[in-house]
C-alpha cells in the first residue's frame, strides 16, 4: 500500500501577463510530484488571464482560480496563503515557469533533511538565455543565523519567494506587507527566522523570465521609497534583536543606499519626498561608516568603494557640478537636483 504524499499548496498570483500565462501555469500541472492545490489568484488582470485561468481549471480539478479587485501581489499573495490546505506552501510568479522535478525534489530534500525551508537555484532568463544565478552545487544545510546572514550578503541567498518552499505555519503570523511593492523584502527574512534548519541545492529548478518591464526593470518613485522603507525597517529589527549580524545588516543597507541613488537616477523628475527619504538614509550610513569603515567597505569592490564615497559626500557639497558614478553594475548620473539634497 502505497503511502499518500503530503498536499503541497502552490500560489500563482496572476496580473497582466496574458503572454506568458500558459507556460506558467503548464509548467506546475505537469509536475512530477502530483498531490498540489494549485491557487490561482487572477488580481484583476484587465487583459484576457481571467478567462485562461478559467480554462486551465476546466481541464485540471487541482486548480482553485479567485477573481478579485486588483490591489497587487502583496494581496494576491497573501489570499493565497489563507486559502492554502497544504503541509508546504510554495509561490511561482506567473511570467515564469518551473522545472518539471521542481516540487518532487524539494519535498524529498526538505522531508529527508527534517528542514522548515527548501530553496533550490534558478536560472536568469534574459532575452531567451538561461543563466544560472548561483554556481554552488550540492545540497547544504543552514541553522537560522547563517541564512539570515546568508540573506543580508545577497549573494548566494534572496529574498525572493518563489524559490523557496515553506512549512505552511511560517505563515502563521507573517504576511507579506500591505500596499508595498518589493514585498519580499518585508517578509522573508522574518520567516526565516523562525527556522532551526534550512536546506538550499545548487540544482536550478525555477526560471526566473527578467521582463523588460517588470517592477525590478522599470522603478518608479513609489517603488523606492518601498524598498527604502521596508529595508530601513528591517535594519532598525536586525539592530535590535540580532548583534550577531551587525555587519552584514550595515552592509546591505549602505548597499541599498547605492540602488536607491542610481535607480533615483533614473526618474525624469526627483520630488521632494524621495529627496527627504534618500538624504535620511545618507545620513544613517554615513553614522555607520564613521565608526566602521574598514569593516563596511570590506564587502565593496573598489569601484563601489568610490561610489559609495561620493555619496556620503553629498551632503557636504554645494556645487552644482554634474557627476558620474559608475560601478561594474550600477551607472548613476547624478544631476543637480540629487547633488542638492
Amino acid at each position: 500500500m502505497s503511502v499518500k504524499k503530503d498536499l503541497i499548496s502552490i500560489i500563482i498570483p496572476v496580473y497582466k501577463v496574458e503572454k506568458y500565462l500558459e507556460k506558467c501555469l503548464q509548467s506546475v500541472i505537469h509536475q512530477t510530484y502530483q498531490n498540489l492545490q494549485i491557487i490561482v489568484i487572477d488580481d484583476g488582470s484587465p487583459d484576457n488571464c481571467g478567462k485562461i485561468c478559467d480554462q486551465y481549471a476546466k481541464l485540471d480539478s487541482r486548480i482553485e482560480v479567485i477573481h478579485k479587485e486588483n490591489e497587487g501581489l502583496y494581496a494576491a499573495r497573501n489570499l493565497g496563503i489563507s486559502k492554502a490546505k497544504g503541509k508546504y506552501i510554495g509561490f511561482v510568479d506567473s511570467d515564469d515557469w518551473i522545472s518539471e522535478h521542481m516540487y518532487e525534489h524539494m519535498h524529498q530534500i526538505i522531508t529527508e533533511k527534517k528542514a522548515d525551508v527548501c530553496i533550490c537555484n534558478f536560472y536568469n532568463v534574459i532575452e531567451n538565455e538561461n543563466k544560472i544565478k548561483n554556481a554552488n552545487k550540492g545540497i547544504q544545510e543552514y541553522n537560522k543565523l547563517q541564512i539570515l546572514k546568508e540573506v543580508l550578503l545577497d549573494k548566494k541567498i534572496q529574498s525572493y519567494a518563489w524559490n523557496k518552499l515553506y512549512k505552511r505555519e511560517l505563515f502563521n503570523e507573517v504576511q507579506y506587507p500591505v500596499g508595498k511593492k518589493y514585498e519580499d523584502i518585508g517578509t522573508t527574512f522574518y520567516v526565516l527566522e523562525q527556522c532551526n534548519k534550512i536546506v538550499v541545492t545548487g540544482e536550478p529548478e525555477y526560471y526566473y523570465f527578467n521582463r523588460a518591464d517588470s517592477i525590478v526593470n522599470h522603478n518608479t518613485e513609489q517603488t523606492i521609497l518601498d524598498y527604502m522603507e521596508l529595508v530601513n525597517d528591517r535594519y532598525d529589527y536586525i539592530e535590535k534583536r540580532y548583534k550577531e549580524l551587525k555587519k552584514y545588516n550595515e552592509y546591505y543597507l549602505a548597499k541599498i543606499l547605492l540602488t536607491a541613488y542610481a535607480d533615483a537616477s533614473r526618474l525624469e523628475n526627483i520630488e521632494k519626498k524621495i529627496k527627504k527619504e534618500l538624504n535620511k538614509m545618507n545620513k544613517k550610513v554615513k553614522g555607520i561608516v564613521q565608526k566602521d569603515e574598514k569593516e563596511i567597505y570590506s564587502f565593496f569592490g573598489k569601484k563601489q568603494q568610490k561610489q559609495l564615497t561620493e555619496l556620503l559626500k553629498l551632503n557636504e557639497k554645494k556645487t552644482k557640478k554634474k557627476k558620474i558614478i559608475t560601478n561594474p553594475t550600477i551607472t548613476l548620473s547624478m544631476d543637480p537636483q540629487l547633488e542638492s539634497i
